[in-house]
């Protein structure tokens, strides 16, 4: 029997055991990444962006599975992550939370949901639940110190800051978030609502209530447009792992070197101001071969290759 789950009100022993099943099941299938530490995971689920629907279900006493379904606004997808404890696989637990977790998304909706998996036994169960096979997703990591040579381009200028937007940058900010949306999708739609100034904010206070540092760095145009920008986030000490958000750059900017160059300023930043930070994470659509080659040339080091899969529930 599927059990829903509050995460912003339940016991904090229960998010914790969730977030280790989590754990382990990624290490199953990438022995060689290191997680996020409980305390970054259990924030995570348990403060929810404002405007952003969850869903949380376990199966088992004690729990040996969970599902989480994560439903941004304004646009007809989702994203479904499935977790089962290796030793009790088979025994239709994985089927129980898909059912619950589309009924859910169909109630609310949704048309497609969105997922990833890494290993055969995931691709057999995706294929035989109905999920269509998308794209490859690339995991990548960056081991510091690293050596890093921020190369500005003319006509344009860095700047960086920590938690909120700047005022006089906040519009434009706001705008630039939106070339995200270029990024490849298998289901042909926006992977979120476009970005405002008020969702920038929201998703800045979101970040702070979870405890973790929100840092960006940005590159602005000579006319004050913002045309490129990539964000961290960063956990307090003693956790060293740094997860990489959004990197984009707008259209009429691109192949001009400010990818390079707006991940590079972050990254030396960061080393500036966090030396206990010891590894940068990202992932890259496999078919974004202009990003993958950016973060090749800093230095970063692919660790393990997954598969999307997408479930039509229209």
């Amino acid at each position: 029997m599927v059990i829903e789950v509050d995460t912003e009100r339940a016991d904090e022993a229960l998010l914790r055991h969730m977030y280790e099943i989590r754990r382990v099941c990624h290490r199953a299938v990438a022995p060689q990444e290191e997680p996020p530490d409980q305390a970054w995971g259990v924030a995570s689920m348990r403060v929810t962006p404002p405007g952003e629907q969850r869903w949380h279900g376990v199966v088992g006493d004690p729990v040996v599975a969970f599902a989480g379904l994560y439903l941004p606004p304004g646009v007809p997808t989702g994203f479904l992550r499935i977790c089962v404890l290796p030793e009790h696989r088979r025994r239709g637990h994985g089927s129980a939370l898909l059912t619950s977790a589309l009924d859910r998304a169909r109630t609310l909706g949704r048309t497609h949901l969105t997922g990833v998996y890494g290993d055969p036994a995931a691709a057999e169960f995706t294929a035989a639940t109905g999920a269509e096979r998308g794209h490859s997703v690339i995991a990548l990591r960056l081991d510091l110190p690293a050596r890093l040579a921020p190369a500005p381009v003319p006509g344009y200028r860095a700047v960086s800051w920590t938690g909120a937007t700047p005022d006089d940058l906040l519009g434009a900010y706001a705008e630039a978030r939106n070339a995200i949306n270029d990024a490849p999708t298998d289901t042909g739609g926006r992977l979120h609502d476009a970005w405002t100034p008020e969702r920038v904010r929201d998703e800045e206070a979101a970040v702070a209530e979870r405890g973790q540092q929100l840092r960006v760095t940005a590159i602005v145009a000579d006319s004050g447009e913002v045309v490129a920008l990539t964000q961290l986030v960063v956990a307090p000490p003693p956790e060293a792992i740094v997860s990489t958000e959004d990197t984009a750059v707008a259209a009429g900017h691109r192949r001009r070197g400010l990818a390079t160059w707006v991940k590079a300023e972050s990254l030396a930043r960061l080393a500036a101001d966090r030396p206990d930070a010891a590894v940068v994470k990202t992932s890259n659509a496999g078919t974004n071969t202009g990003m993958l080659a950016v973060n090749h040339a800093l230095g970063f080091t692919t660790t393990s290759t997954w598969t999307t899969v997408v479930y039509h529930l229209a």
